[in-house]
């Protein structure tokens, strides 16, 4: 059995609101006992990142995509082997600039890019994708966003503590 010890949450952010996330899913992950950091995409070595049992990664949805600088940080991995790492996928959106058809909603977000890029670099995903929302351009994050995602790092923490995830 593989025990999971280390994990690192990544975030790249404009006004705030992703790094809030980010350190509350970080928060969440390491009240079960993991160690784990949280960083700012421009700071963070990438070729460190094989040394993380898990690694998420987040970013600000923008004109239904990822930041031009996530894009460039998701390339920069291209180099690194991440196989066999857990990963988790997140973003934060305004939902008032997306298609408001439920399905558009979904399928066009930072998050679902991010998630298919690290499948594409050998990331085994242990939890499915998820969106915070934020209220307007700049935010502030929609009441409670910051609690579940602190419960889905805590999910997490669980799912990686037991080290028998499956892929979602």
């Amino acid at each position: 059995m593989i025990k999971m010890t280390k994990a690192i949450v990544l975030y790249n952010s404009r006004f705030g609101n992703t790094k809030n996330i980010a350190q509350c899913l970080a928060k969440g992950i390491e009240s079960q006992g993991i160690t784990t950091t949280c960083e700012n995409i421009d700071v963070v070595d990438v070729e460190s990142l094989r040394d993380y049992d898990f690694i998420a990664i987040g970013g600000p949805t923008h004109i239904l995509k990822m930041s031009d600088e996530l894009n460039e940080f998701m390339q920069k991995l291209r180099d690194v082997i991440l196989e066999k790492i857990a990963g988790f996928a997140f973003d934060t959106r305004n939902e008032s600039k997306m298609n408001k058809t439920y399905l558009m909603v979904l399928e066009n977000s930072a998050a679902r890019r991010i998630e298919k890029q690290m499948k594409k670099l050998g990331v085994e995903i242990v939890h499915p994708r998820r969106s915070a929302l934020v209220e307007g351009e700049q935010g502030p994050l929609y009441k409670d966003e910051e609690q579940r995602f602190f419960q889905i790092g805590l999910d997490i923490g669980k799912i990686l503590k037991s080290a028998s995830f499956i892929s979602v």
